[in-house]
Parts: C-alpha cells; sequence; structure tokens
C-alpha cells in the first residue's frame, strides 16, 4: 500500500542545511498494526509528515497504491490527504466549546456529505469507539481518555484507508492508555491498518510490527511480514 524508497529530508536554515531523513526505506501493507519508535529528534515525526501527505519537499520515491506521489504538487498532496488519511493526536486537537458531533462530523462535512448521512455516521463510529450518547457532550467536560476516543472517532469517520496516529497515549495515564490501545488493536483487526508513532516501549510492543529510527535512519524493522505484499 506505501512503499517509500530512498527518502531523503533537508530542512534549510538561511546558509544552513540539515539533513533529518537519510535513505527511508519502507513499506506498509494493508491492514498492518505498525509502530514507529525513536527519542525525541530521531526523526519519526518528519517521517510521518511525509507517510500522511502532510509534506511534499523530499527527495526520493513515494508509492501509494502502486502510483508514484513523489511529483504531485501540495494541492494534490492535500487531496490525498483528505481521502485517504486519518489522524490521531497526543492532544486532540479537538473544538473544546463543538459538542463531540460537531467534532466528530468535520471530516463528513468537508466531503459534502448530506446531514442526515452526517448524523447516521457519527453515531455509528461513536458506538465503535464506546461513546454511544455523547453526542450532545462537550469535550471540556470529558476525561483525557474519553477526549481521545472523540478524536479516534472523528479520525475513521470518513473510512480512511489508514491511520496516522502521534503518540495517542502521551498524555493518558498507564490504565487510560491500554484501554485506548485495545481499541486500536479492536479498528486493525477489523480490517483499519495504523501506523502510530510512539517513544512508550509497552505501547510498540503491542503492534505486530516495530520500525526503530535514529538520527533519520531506520535502524531495525521487526514483524514484517515479507510474504504479504499483495496489496501494497
Amino acid at each position: 500500500m506505501i512503499e517509500l524508497n530512498k527518502v531523503n529530508k533537508y530542512y534549510h536554515n538561511g546558509q544552513n542545511s540539515y539533513h533529518v531523513l537519510h535513505d527511508i526505506a519502507l513499506a506498509v501493507d494493508q491492514g498492518e498494526l505498525l509502530a514507529i519508535i525513536g527519542e525525541s529528534g530521531s526523526g519519526k515525526s518528519t517521517l510521518i509528515n511525509i507517510v500522511g501527505f502532510l509534506d511534499e519537499d523530499f527527495s526520493g520515491e513515494y508509492f501509494y497504491q502502486g502510483q508514484p506521489i513523489h511529483s504531485m504538487t501540495r494541492s494534490q498532496f492535500s487531496r490525498l490527504r483528505n481521502k485517504n488519511v486519518g489522524f490521531v493526536f497526543q492532544n486532540f486537537k479537538l473544538i473544546r466549546d463543538a459538542s463531540v458531533a460537531e467534532n466528530v462530523e468535520l471530516p463528513l462535512l468537508y466531503a459534502g456529505y448530506s446531514h442526515r448521512k452526517v448524523r447516521d455516521r457519527v453515531t455509528e463510529v461513536l458506538q465503535k469507539v464506546g461513546l454511544a450518547g455523547y453526542e450532545d457532550q462537550l469535550p471540556q467536560n470529558m476525561s483525557g481518555g474519553q477526549q481521545q476516543r472523540v478524536s479516534i472517532a472523528r479520525a475513521i469517520v470518513a473510512n480512511p484507508h489508514f491511520l496516522i496516529a502521534d503518540e495517542p497515549t502521551g498524555a493518558l495515564d498507564s490504565e487510560t492508555s491500554q484501554e485506548i490501545m485495545n481499541l486500536f488493536k479492536k479498528l486493525n483487526q477489523a480490517g483499519t491498518t495504523i501506523i502510530m508513532v510512539t517513544h512508550d516501549p509497552r505501547v510498540a510492543a503491542q503492534c505486530e510490527r516495530v520500525v526503530k529510527i535514529i538520527d533519520g535512519r531506520i535502524v531495525s524493522d521487526s514483524g514484517r511480514k515479507e510474504d504479504n505484499h499483495g496489496d501494497q
């Protein structure tokens, strides 16, 4: 589904140039639950910005569902992102004075869904994440774990082809973190491809595959099913 070949990323600051990612080679198959681990500054967030179509300024090749996208424009990347990727963040990024339903429905409204379809789909995904009946609640009145469930509902409401979860348990206590991980595993078992960035080895250990990045280089990749290439 996703294939990166010799991807390099540079940041420029005046006359200085910083080589952040070095010859990244990464393939992700449909249906995987993959963790990308590394210390702060290792390049993992830069990598997922490229994987998630947030950053088109890189060198190398990126094939998505067999199509070369490395030469696409920023607007083409934006369209790809809106149609294919759901994002879950450490700090939830919810609109605190909008209701749960209003937060979750945003991707559907951007996609032009009818109000009837929006209402039915929001109800469906809230039930899936364990928040049935919470449509009218405000995020600011909810626990961190509940807010992250709202964030996950918003990420999956438009049926994206894959999810990127950036430190999704980083702001939660250990018990709530495990509840969120159980939800991710349940979604993955139902067929959702999930790429999770984490610095927590306990979170990474629950993923079927772990990619470790140090100083912008992939140094290990454990758990990949080498014989499963049919859905790349």
